[in-house]
C-alpha cells in the first residue's frame, strides 16, 4: 500500500466514528475492491478495527490509539482499580516546574517499570519541560559497592579515587532536562540517600572528588521499591518524596483486570509469532487465579513458555493449542479480533443503570430480559469469555447435583454472565446486599436456590451472580413451599443423589442435602445441620429425613434453633423423599405431613405439636399468596418486632381454622387473623377484613383489635399504606395503559393538596374513592373522553369558603403538565361533587 493511501485512509477514519467500505471508497475515489484490500491490510496490522456484518463498519483501533493523548489508557485497570493511582501520577508529574518526586511501591513484577515508562510518555505527549530523555538505573546492581554507585549517580573527577583515571559524568548530569528512574531505591546507602535528597532540595550536586563547584541539573525523579519505604528509607529522604503510588499484586487485582492481563499477554505472543492461540479454559482459569511471587513478570514467563511448548509440538500449525480440553477454550485471534470499545460498554452501562434501580423484581426480570435481547445477545459472547465459561460450568454442575435440570437455569445464567461482562461488578457490595435482603423477603426459596447454585463461584463476584440469578429464576421456583426440607445421610453422595432424583421427579427445588462421612457421629451431624439452619428461615417449620442417629437426641439438640415446627423422620429413602416432596408441593399443612409419615412410613417419627410457639398474626388473601405477602411487607413496618407474621394460602387458613375449632389451644399464640374477604371464623381468635379499613370508624376498630401489637400512632400510617395498596391493586385491573405505581403516587399527592387547600379531613373510604376516580379520570382525558356541559357556574363554587375552580386549576397543574393534558371543567365539577360528599 502506498504511504499516501495509508495516510489518507487513517485520516478519514480518524474523523468519523465508523464508515462502511463503500463510504470510504467514495471518499478516496478508489474502487470498492481495492479499498477493501487496503482496509484488510490495515486490519492485519491492528491499525483499524471492524464491526458488524452486513454492512461491515471500519474505525480506528482504539486498543492502539490512546484516547485524548493519554497513554495511561494502556495501563490495564486505568478505569478500574488503578484509576485513583494514575490520577495521582498525573497530578504529581504536571506540578510545576519539574513535577513532584514520585515513588512507585509494590512487589516484584507488579509493573513499576512499565508505569514509569508510561509516565515519561505522558510527559512527552503533554510536551512538558524536562522530558527530553528517559534514563533507568537499578540501585541493586551496585548495592554492595556504595562508592561506585555514588560515582554512577553523581559522577566523579579525575583522581577522585583509585582507578579514576578520567572524569566521569554521572546519571544526574546525563538526565538534565529528562527523567531519571531509580529502581530498588532502598538499596541506596544512607550517605547516597543524603546526597540525593540534597539534590532534590537544591537542584545541585557535586561529583565525587569535587570540593568547590556544584553542578546544576533539571531532573524529574521517579523512584521504585519493593520494600515498605517508611522502614527502609532515611526519614529525611522519605519526607521529600511527595507522592507514593501503591501498586497491588496480581492476585489482589479485580478478577476482570486479571483476565484482561492474561489476555493481553497471550495477544502479545500471538502478535510475536503471528499465529492464533487457543487456550483450554482450565489452563486460562488457573493463570487468572494463581498467586505468583513474581506477579505479572512470572505470569508473562508462564504464558511465553506455554506458547513455546505448543509451538515446539506443532511448529507448522496456524493455530497453537494450549491444553487438552478442546470443549471449553479461549481463542486469541491473529490478526486481532476487534473488541468492544470502552464507549460501547459505557453506552450499555448507561442504558442498564436505570433498570437496576428497580425493587420490583418481576419488572426487573422482564426489563433485564428485554435489555439482553435488544443489546447484549448479539454484542456480548459467553463462549469466548473465561469467566462466563467458568461460572456457567460451576452453576450447571451444581444444578446437576441439586435437581438435574440444566435447561431450567441455562438461559438465566447466560443472561447474568452477559450482564456481568458489561457492569464488571461495579455495583457496590452494600447495594447488592440490600437488594438481596429485599429479594429474600419476597422470593426466599428462589434466592436460596440461586445461593446453592453459585456456592462455587469466585467470592468477589458471587454476590452479583447470586442476586441476578435469583432475579432471573423468579417464576421457576415455587414460593408456596412453606417448610424447609433436608436430607441427611452417610456416604459421599447418598443424600445428594436422592436429592437430585426427588427434586427432579417433583419438578421443584424442594430438598437440600448433607452428605456425611461414614465415621460421623450424631454430634457431627448436629453441627452440620445447625450450620444449614442458620442460613434459612425456619419460622414456618423444618422437615428432616435422616438415615441414622438417635431421633430424640437430634430433636432436642436442634429444636431450640428452629422457630417453627420440627419433623424428623428416621429413614431416608427415595420413595419417602418423593412422598414428603409431593405433600410439600400440594401445600399440605405440617400437621398433615407429620400424621401421614406416622401412619404410612415404616419408621420412627419425632414431631413437635402446635401451630406456632410464639405470638403471631396470620395473614391470608382469597386473591392469592402474593397479595398476602405484600400485605405482610406493609405490616412488618408497623407491627411490634416480637410478633411473628405468618402467611397462609387461603385454603390453608380454612384448614387451620377447622382444626383450631376442634382442637383447643391450637391457635393459642395467634393474636389476630388479617384477610381481604369475609371469613367464617368460629374460633376465639379475632379476624379483620382489611377491606373494611375503607369504612368509617375503621381506625377505632383497628386500635381495639391490634392493641399491644402495634403502636396507636402507627395505625393511621398503616391505614394509608393499605389504601395505597388496595388502590393500586384495583387500578391494575381497570387501567389500560397508565402505570399504576406512578399514577397512584401522583393522585395521592393531589388528594393531599385538596385536603390542605380546602381544609378537609377525608375519611379512608373517601380517599380511596377519590384516588380511584382521579386515576381513571386522567386516563379518560388522555384517551379523549367526551366532554359535558357543567350544570352550574363553576367559577362561583366554593368549599369551606375557598374558591374551588381557581384552587383546582393550581392543584391539577402538575398532573396536566406531566401527561400533556387539559382536564375539562366537567371532570373538575365531578371532583367538586365528590369532595363535598
Amino acid at each position: 500500500m502506498r504511504k499516501e493511501t495509508r495516510k489518507q485512509l487513517l485520516h478519514i477514519l480518524a474523523q468519523e466514528q465508523a464508515l462502511t467500505t463503500q463510504e470510504i471508497a467514495d471518499s478516496i475515489s478508489l474502487s470498492r475492491s481495492a479499498t477493501s484490500l487496503y482496509l484488510n491490510e490495515l486490519l492485519e496490522e491492528s491499525e483499524i478495527e471492524k464491526s458488524g456484518t452486513k454492512p461491515v463498519y471500519w474505525s480506528i483501533n482504539k486498543m492502539e490509539q490512546t484516547e485524548g493523548g493519554d497513554v495511561f489508557t494502556q495501563y490495564i485497570g486505568s478505569n478500574g482499580s488503578a484509576k485513583k493511582a494514575l490520577e495521582k501520577c498525573k497530578a504529581a508529574v504536571l506540578y510545576p516546574p519539574l513535577g513532584l518526586p514520585l515513588l512507585l511501591h509494590g512487589a516484584s513484577g507488579v509493573g513499576k517499570s512499565f508505569l514509569a515508562h508510561l509516565i515519561f510518555e505522558y510527559l512527552q505527549e503533554k510536551k512538558c519541560a524536562g522530558a527530553q530523555k528517559f534514563l533507568v538505573f537499578n540501585c541493586a546492581d551496585y548495592a554492595n559497592n556504595p562508592e561506585l554507585l555514588s560515582s554512577i549517580l553523581f559522577g566523579h573527577t579525575k583522581g577522585a579515587f583509585t582507578g579514576a583515571e578520567k572524569e566521569k559524568t554521572g546519571l544526574l548530569a546525563q538526565a538534565d532536562n529528562g527523567v531519571l528512574f531509580l529502581d530498588e531505591i532502598h538499596r541506596l546507602s544512607n550517605e547516597n540517600q543524603e546526597k540525593l535528597f540534597q539534590f532534590m532540595d537544591s537542584g545541585q550536586f557535586r561529583p565525587v572528588g569535587e570540593e568547590a563547584e556544584s553542578i546544576h541539573s533539571n531532573v524529574r525523579l521517579l523512584f521504585a521499591t519493593t520494600e515498605a519505604p517508611e522502614e527502609v528509607l532515611l526519614p529525611t529522604f522519605y519526607r521529600r518524596i511527595s507522592v507514593v503510588i501503591e501498586l497491588p499484586t496480581f492476585h489482589e487485582r479485580p478478577i476482570f483486570e486479571r483476565i484482561e492481563l492474561v489476555k493481553y499477554l497471550f495477544q502479545r505472543e500471538a502478535k510475536r509469532i503471528k499465529k492464533s492461540i487457543v487456550i483450554a479454559n482450565d489452563i486460562f482459569s488457573d493463570l487468572i487465579t494463581q498467586e505468583l511471587p513474581g506477579n505479572i513478570g512470572s505470569l508473562s514467563n508462564q504464558v511465553r513458555m506455554a506458547c513455546a511448548d505448543a509451538l515446539r509440538l506443532k511448529p507448522n500449525s496456524q493455530t497453537l493449542l494450549i491444553g487438552r480440553d478442546t470443549e471449553t477454550t479461549i481463542q486469541i485471534g491473529y490478526p486481532p479480533i476487534p473488541q468492544s470499545s470502552v464507549e460501547e460498554r459505557l453506552f450499555l452501562v448507561k442504558k442498564v443503570t436505570p433498570i437496576l434501580e428497580s425493587d420490583d423484581f418481576i419488572k426487573l426480570k422482564e426489563q433485564l430480559q428485554e435489555f439482553d435481547s435488544k443489546y447484549l445477545t448479539n454484542a456480548v459472547t459467553v463462549i469466548n469469555d473465561s469467566l462466563s465459561t467458568t461460572i456457567i460450568s460451576s452453576v450447571q454442575g451444581q444444578n446437576h447435583i441439586l435437581f438435574d435440570n440444566e435447561k431450567m437455569t441455562l438461559e438465566a445464567i447466560e443472561i447474568v454472565c452477559r450482564l456481568l461482562q458489561i457492569i464488571k461488578g461495579d455495583i457496590p457490595l452494600k447495594i447488592l446486599r440490600a437488594k438481596s435482603h429485599l429479594l429474600s423477603k419476597q422470593y426466599p426459596r428462589t434466592l436460596l436456590l440461586a445461593t446453592n447454585l453459585t456456592k462455587n463461584v469466585a467470592a468477589e463476584i458471587q454476590s452479583f451472580v447470586t442476586f441476578f440469578l435469583g432475579v432471573m429464576l423468579i417464576g421457576k421456583v415455587s414460593e408456596d413451599i412453606r417448610y424447609q426440607a433436608l436430607l441427611v445421610a452417610h456416604g459421599n453422595s447418598t443424600a445428594s443423589s436422592i436429592q437430585a432424583v426427588a427434586n427432579k421427579m417433583c419438578g421443584e427445588y424442594v430438598f437440600d442435602a448433607i452428605n456425611m462421612p461414614l465415621s460421623s457421629s450424631a454430634r457431627d451431624i448436629i453441627t452440620k445441620v445447625s450450620d444449614w439452619l442458620t442460613e434459612r428461615d425456619t419460622s414456618e417449620g423444618v422437615i428432616m429425613l435422616v438415615d441414622m442417629g438417635s431421633l430424640t437426641h437430634l430433636y432436642k439438640s436442634l429444636k431450640p434453633q428452629i422457630l417453627g415446627e420440627l419433623l424428623v423422620i428416621n429413614n431416608l429413602t427415595t420413595s419417602y423423599a418423593l412422598e414428603v416432596g409431593q405433600q410439600l408441593i400440594n401445600g399440605n399443612l405440617f400437621y398433615e405431613i407429620a400424621k401421614t409419615a406416622e401412619r404410612e412410613f415404616i419408621t420412627n417419627v419425632q414431631y413437635f405439636e402446635g401451630f406456632a410457639v410464639e405470638k403471631n398474626v396470620i395473614l391470608a388473601s382469597i386473591s392469592g399468596r402474593d397479595i398476602a405477602k405484600k400485605i405482610k411487607m406493609i405490616c412488618e413496618k408497623y407491627f411490634n418486632p416480637d410478633i411473628k407474621l405468618i402467611v397462609l394460602n387461603y385454603s390453608e387458613l380454612i384448614k387451620t381454622l377447622e382444626r383450631a375449632y376442634t382442637e383447643e389451644d391450637y391457635l393459642k399464640e395467634t393474636a389476630v387473623i388479617l384477610t381481604t374477604s369475609y371469613l367464617d371464623n368460629k374460633t376465639p381468635v379475632p379476624s379483620i377484613n382489611l377491606i373494611d379499613v375503607l369504612d368509617e370508624g375503621a381506625e377505632n376498630q383497628l386500635n381495639r383489635q391490634l392493641k399491644n401489637l402495634i403502636h396507636p400512632n402507627s395505625i393511621p400510617l398503616l391505614m394509608n399504606e393499605f389504601i395505597h395498596f388496595f388502590s393500586k391493586e384495583g387500578l391494575s385491573e381497570k387501567l389500560e395503559f397508565l402505570n399504576p405505581d406512578v399514577i397512584i403516587r401522583q393522585v395521592e399527592d393531589v388528594v393531599g393538596k385538596c385536603e390542605k387547600r380546602f381544609g378537609l379531613q377525608l375519611n379512608a373510604k373517601m380517599k380511596f374513592n377519590l384516588m380511584m376516580h382521579l386515576a381513571l379520570m386522567v386516563e379518560r382525558t388522555i384517551l379523549g373522553a367526551e366532554d359535558y356541559p357543567v350544570p352550574e357556574n363553576i367559577n362561583v363554587l366554593k368549599i369551606n369558603d375557598k374558591p374551588f375552580y381557581q384552587n383546582a386549576q393550581t392543584i391539577f397543574y402538575t398532573l396536566e403538565q406531566f401527561y400533556k393534558i387539559k382536564i375539562s371543567n366537567w371532570e373538575l365539577y365531578i371532583v367538586y361533587e365528590i369532595l363535598i360528599g
